[in-house]
């Protein structure tokens, strides 16, 4: 379900009232296995199957290869097949193919094989839309800002990403997945140019009717899309501009059914064997139009939906998982929706402009107590690229804080190459506002710049209120470190100690407006050891460990 904004909630109780009465010709169902025994594929054999990235990815992560990875037993596949039912889709992660079958009599001969646990239904089959393509928007003048973010400033600004950008840290490097419902006209807007332009569009696939072309049907993905990438200069600007992308459509816009949380695992399975960092989704399940599949609150508990499984796991594989927490706080549902309750996905409140929760922004706990959401991103009059040239427009929802965040977590990423998914969401966390997480925006609104310091063993992090003590381990320099200034225009004076106390160094630095500065370190400061370095600003006086080395000569 693509997270809808709490204006349609009437909307929505009055298609699921009128479900209740409604019969559903399912032709989709997903089989379930009971093993993986006898399976030609091996872990010793990860090349079989995964990508190069997604071995590197595991190799930075030093996570080991498991039977979760083994493709389904083909064996198994190829007996339910030759049953009369047609292939659909494949959940390795959930050990689960995903047939279409017309003849549903068929089944009863599917559960007769040995091998098969269960059988769900999942919903129906779509038919192939006819692919049209249109005619470029000519170059146009538009309506400029003055400032180069545009109409984004304030949501890239409430992050602290307009400093990250100042250090031209934009997502270069990091692959990013997004799943949504269909990314409509992406191929002809202003805006996505630079995708295109720099070949930064990388893959695309439709799980919902089983081609390549995903620029059909909805808008949702397209601004989505232009949060994370749009960029027009002094117009909009995403939060993640030169980071590359994966454009996958699991939703299916034309009903809510099962099928897609089947097409979000397998998307899950397909980005990490392309190696993937990042997925995007913001999408999130409670109701069907079948009400025999929908959820109660009892089973947000991060492991009865199935996408919520695929998503754990998919974090378990090294991909950071970000999801909208959904629209549903003035509503009577009110909580987070699936795969948002998992364990391990970062899920996204909404604030609005101001920094103020956005009253439409999904509560937590969890059903078994967990703090979701985990931060928040302006959700509420979110700024997206316009679809008729070159223009901009508002909305509001978490499906638009989720991917605000998301880009940010690329740029953060692209910064920190050797760093894995758990170390950049526990920066992310551990830069929002609130020490203490609550059920309502998790740990406030993270500061991308401070979660950057944070990370860094080279960077010293002043503000007006003085030095940010971000780390339980000294700093680390061999002959330069970098000061992060969020005061320009002041002076700094630095003094080195040793660990008797005595004086060994003093430094005065006179700052401009540089958001970040390599400096040398005194000549006389011995070039071995750990020091105490003293930072004088104005009126305070703040305290650093600094762990000095010299490289060992070959």
């Amino acid at each position: 379900m693509i997270q809808k904004s709490s204006l349609s909630l009437l909307f929505l109780l009055f298609v699921l009232v009128g479900a209740k009465a409604q019969s559903f010709n399912h032709n989709l169902y997903a089989v379930f296995f009971t093993d993986k025994e006898e399976n030609p594929y091996s872990v010793l054999r990860p090349w079989e199957y995964l990508g190069p990235d997604a071995l590197e990815r595991r190799a930075i992560a030093g996570i080991s290869i498991d039977e979760r990875d083994l493709p389904l037993n083909p064996q198994y596949v190829e007996a339910v097949t030759a049953l009369g039912v047609e292939y659909w889709l494949a959940s390795k992660w959930l050990n689960a193919l995903a047939i279409h079958v017309e003849d549903t009599a068929k089944l009863a001969a599917i559960r007769e094989l040995t091998f098969v646990r269960e059988i769900m239904p999942l919903g129906k089959k779509r038919r192939l839309e006819e692919v049209k393509w249109h005619k470029h928007f000519k170059q146009e003048d538009y309506n400029k800002t003055e400032h180069p973010l545009g109409y984004s400033l304030n949501q890239i600004a409430m992050l602290g990403g307009h400093l990250l950008h100042g250090l031209n840290v934009k997502g270069q490097g990091r692959k990013v997945a997004i799943f949504d419902g269909g990314f409509l006209n992406v191929y002809r807007m202003p805006a996505f140019d630079s995708l295109f332009a720099n070949n930064q569009i990388w893959g695309t696939h439709d799980f919902v009717q089983g081609d390549e072309f995903v620029y059909e049907q909805s808008t949702h993905g397209t601004n989505v899309l232009s949060c994370m990438a749009a960029n027009l200069p002094y117009l909009i600007q995403g939060t993640g501009p030169k980071a590359n992308y994966y454009l996958f459509k699991t939703e299916d816009v034309g009903g809510e059914f099962r099928i897609e949380e089947f097409n979000w695992a397998a998307a899950a399975e397909r980005s990490d064997s392309l190696g993937i960092e990042i997925i995007n989704s913001s999408l999130g399940y409670t109701s069907f139009n079948d009400q025999s599949m929908s959820y109660e609150y009892k089973d947000m508990d991060g492991k009865t939906a199935l996408c919520s499984q695929a998503a754990d796991v998919a974090v378990e594989k090294g991909i950071l998982v970000i999801n909208s927490a959904g629209n549903e706080g003035n509503g009577p549902w009110k909580y987070i929706g699936a795969p948002a309750d998992a364990q391990n996905v970062l899920s996204i409140g909404a604030v609005r402009p101001n920094g103020q929760k956005a009253g439409f922004s999904s509560f937590g706990p969890t059903a078994d107590g967990r703090i979701k959401p985990n931060v928040v991103a302006q959700g509420r009059s979110a700024m997206v690229a316009g679809l008729n040239g070159y223009s901009v427009s508002s909305t509001d929802g978490t499906s638009f804080s989720s991917p605000i965040l998301a880009g940010m977590a690329s740029s953060l990423w692209s910064a920190f190459p050797e760093k894995n998914n758990w170390e950049i969401r526990h920066a992310i966390e551990w830069a929002g506002q609130n020490s203490e997480p609550d059920t309502a925006i998790g740990f406030g609104i993270p500061n991308f710049f401070t979660a950057y310091i944070s990370l860094s063993e080279t960077a010293l992090l002043i503000t007006q209120e003085g030095v940010l003590q971000l780390r339980d381990k000294p700093l680390q320099a061999a002959n330069s470190l970098r000061l992060a200034v969020g005061a320009p225009g002041s002076v700094f004076e630095l003094r080195y100690y040793n660990s008797l106390g005595q004086l060994l160094a003093e430094q005065k630095l006179e700052i401009g407006e540089e958001q970040l500065i390599r400096f040398d370190l005194p000549a006389n400061l011995p070039a071995n050891g750990i020091y105490h370095l003293v930072v004088d600003i104005a009126d305070y006086r703040f305290y650093e460990t600094l762990g000095c080395f010299q490289p060992q000569q070959p």
